[in-house]
């Protein structure tokens, strides 16, 4: 039986980009590129589910250098960014490979750069707690994880409306591509469970989309800011007593 999520993917690949101008202008393609500049020299980088594969391409210019592979679950997908990329004179630096990201396996600190765009919304929380280890431990010690997604503002008007149009995409999705979350997973809570240091960060759309680079922190650092958080607790709870 054909998996329906991918199925939706495939219908929705020659008309996403208009969908994705109706519901949300250009704050997507802006949010998406935002940061490219703040990324170092890299030699290899992974990109999980970029669609049509307008990030890749700005990437691809970017990064001269780099050799890219990427992952989409959606065939239609992959097939309209090699399309895009026919005529780009660094077509050859990129390696597509169609399968679903949750299964992929043996690229263990293979990469310098991970990028997920618009990606890890399409999770639940179980999913991201077993996956997202996963993909970043495709990093090598000291790599780079370009974030772009949306979030929740805190409070106000700008929650509101975020909530809004958090509700009317997820319920697109859900009834093209039988997507199961109804809400926007905390991707905050999801990130601070990773040894992530966060290099840059840009918010867009009145808050609404986050832009971030993080960098994977090698073993001994993460055990340092543990042991840093740890002391903080102690003190903290000290000092109430």
């Amino acid at each position: 039986m054909r998996n329906p999520t991918v199925h939706g993917y495939d219908k929705l690949a020659n008309s996403y980009r208009f969908f994705e101008k109706l519901m949300f202008g250009s704050d997507l393609e802006n949010a998406r590129t935002a940061l490219l500049n703040s990324i170092p020299v890299c030699r290899s980088a992974l990109i999980l589910g970029d669609g049509n594969g307008r990030l890749l391409d700005a990437l691809l210019s970017s990064q001269p250098g780099c050799e890219i592979t990427s992952i989409d679950q959606s065939k239609k997908m992959l097939d309209i960014q090699q399309q895009r990329l026919s005529n780009h004179p660094l077509r050859g630096n990129v390696t597509w490979r169609h399968q679903d990201a949750r299964n992929f396996e043996g690229f263990e600190n293979q990469f310098d750069l991970l990028v997920s765009a618009f990606f890890l919304d399409c999770f639940t929380a179980r999913d991201l707690e077993t996956h997202l280890p996963r993909w970043l431990n495709s990093l090598r010690p000291g790599g780079l994880f370009y974030f772009v997604d949306f979030q929740e503002p805190d409070s106000g008007w700008k929650r509101m409306r975020s909530k809004l149009c958090l509700t009317a995409m997820h319920h697109f999705f859900r009834w093209q591509t039988d997507l199961p979350n109804r809400t926007l997973v905390n991707m905050n809570a999801a990130l601070d469970q990773c040894a992530l240091e966060m290099l840059a960060s840009q918010n867009m759309s009145h808050d609404l989309i986050c832009t971030r680079l993080y960098r994977v922190l090698t073993v001994e650092e993460n055990d340092r800011s543990q042991a840093g958080r740890t002391q903080e607790k102690r003190q903290h709870q000290s000092s109430e007593e």
